[in-house]
């Protein structure tokens, strides 16, 4: 049988185990390592959130060396091909929330220097650099440009998901490289959430090169209750929008209560690749959403 590719943007796995205890290869969140293997290519961006930055950090790279066999630490698109070709799970890590920086640029320096390859502006309130879509809602100070100018050098993908939609557009006038939202569904399909995309915004990420990461968050796919079936309508949606190249997973488990039916955690994600086969998409489309295109995308933001 054929083994199904996997690259997802964002999970809050670290931070579960860190503060509820277990282990990242195998535990009761909704992914662990264990489950993950049965993916191939297979590559996970693993969030920092909610501080401990250097514990939850360390915490992946104990887990690195005790399985050096099956996971290896990447710190960019190039090493994940590389451990992927080995057979290797590769590890990548982000900062959820630049305030777990104290919005510093010299901070921000240090984090990539310690593999950091994509960062969230903040989190669900504002900070210094930018207004979040859960609180005021104001764009991009002086400072939050000089940190989005100082991430595109470094090679750090600007992250705009919990961002407001001014802050969305601030920063798109300032990078000259792709902008992602790694953990964002449509506001088309579901706008009760304020951290949705609007049709433009997702244009606009299309446009510049970036993407988005379908949330499985059941508040981000439907109104009422979701299943699997409202996953796909928010891949449908964009891909309508020309999003071919330019959408991929980020399923924020672990950061989310619940999951949708039909979806309990990162074990049924081949279900939501083999019902997309059953839907006539074409294998190469499907692959590139579940892996291609965010490792694509990586690689113009380095």
């Amino acid at each position: 049988m054929r083994r199904i590719p996997y690259f997802d943007a964002h999970c809050d796995t670290l931070t579960a185990v860190y503060e509820h205890g277990g282990e990242l290869f195998e535990n009761a969140c909704h992914l662990d390592i264990k489950r993950l293997g049965s993916y191939c290519p297979c590559a996970q961006v693993f969030a920092v959130w909610n501080g401990a930055f250097a514990e939850k950090t360390r915490l992946l790279m104990k887990e690195c060396a005790r399985r050096p066999d099956v996971l290896e630490f990447c710190r960019s698109p190039e090493e994940v091909r590389r451990a992927n070709s080995k057979g290797k799970i590769a590890a990548l890590l982000s900062v959820e929330g630049a305030e777990q920086l104290d919005c510093s640029t010299e901070r921000l320096r240090e984090a990539r220097n310690a593999g950091v390859i994509m960062l969230n502006l903040c989190w669900n309130r504002d900070n210094e650099l930018c207004g979040s879509a859960m609180d005021s809602g104001a764009g991009l100070t002086e400072k939050g440009r000089a940190f989005v100018r100082e991430c595109q050098e470094l090679g750090v993908a600007v992250d705009i998901s919990h961002a407001s939609e001014r802050a969305f557009w601030d920063a798109l006038e300032v990078l000259r490289k792709p902008m992602i939202a790694s953990h964002s569904d449509s506001a088309a399909l579901c706008s009760a959430f304020p951290r949705n995309l609007t049709d433009e915004q997702f244009a606009a990420l299309v446009k510049c090169g970036g993407g988005a990461g379908i949330n499985f968050c059941p508040e981000f796919l439907a109104d009422g209750e979701a299943d699997i079936s409202d996953a796909v309508r928010h891949i449908e949606h964009f891909l309508a929008l020309g999003g071919e190249k330019s959408v991929f997973l980020g399923g924020d488990f672990d950061g989310i209560d619940a999951t949708p039916d039909g979806l309990r955690g990162v074990q049924d994600l081949s279900a939501l690749y083999n019902l997309l086969l059953k839907m006539n998409y074409p294998e190469r489309l499907v692959d590139d959403i579940f892996y291609n295109n965010l490792l694509d995308i990586l690689e113009r933001t380095q």
